[in-house]
């Protein structure tokens, strides 16, 4: 179910109305380090920003929120292994906050389902190709697959993201 188009506040207007505990959890991802293959604008405050303003942009205010939740659980899961940086695992601390915060996220206006499903599979939607194809076709035929398929294209660094930034 997509959102009502309505007033989609700045990222820094909804930081403001934040709980506390995901206003910490912000203040703490600007010390978040990240893969510069994957991520070259630099900390994980710099990428939700730039995330949250194309999902904004797109007039949904489903997609914004889930920008705003999206990787907020790389702050807890960021390790240097090997070499370099990685956040296995962060989608599920980010939908574990959308679980907590689920009472925000609807008194926004959003669809908690909805944003749920993106938080959670938004990562899982960038390896699809390595899916057999039987689970291919399955998450392709789930019903907000079309959404956090749209998510990626928010999510990509490797665009050009200089309009996007705050």
């Amino acid at each position: 179910m997509r959102a009502k188009t309505i007033q989609i506040p700045t990222y820094r207007e909804l930081y403001n109305q934040a709980p506390e505990v995901i206003k910490m959890i912000i203040d703490e991802s600007k010390n978040t380090l990240q893969s510069k293959n994957w991520h070259p604008e630099g900390p994980v405050d710099i990428h939700m920003k730039i995330v949250y303003n194309r999902a904004r942009k797109s007039g949904d205010l489903n997609m914004a929120i889930a920008a705003f939740f999206h990787d907020l659980g790389k702050v807890e899961t960021t390790r240097f292994i090997s070499g370099k940086w990685t956040a296995r695992g962060h989608e599920n601390v980010s939908s574990r906050l959308v679980e907590r915060y689920r009472s925000w996220i609807e008194d926004l206006g959003a669809d908690f389902d909805v944003v749920y499903y993106i938080v959670a599979k938004h990562m899982k939607v960038k390896h699809i190709h390595e899916m057999r194809p039987s689970k291919r076709e399955a998450f392709r035929k789930e019903k907000y697959f079309d959404l956090v398929n749209k998510f990626s294209d928010f999510d990509d660094m490797q665009k050009d993201y200089s309009n996007d930034i705050e």
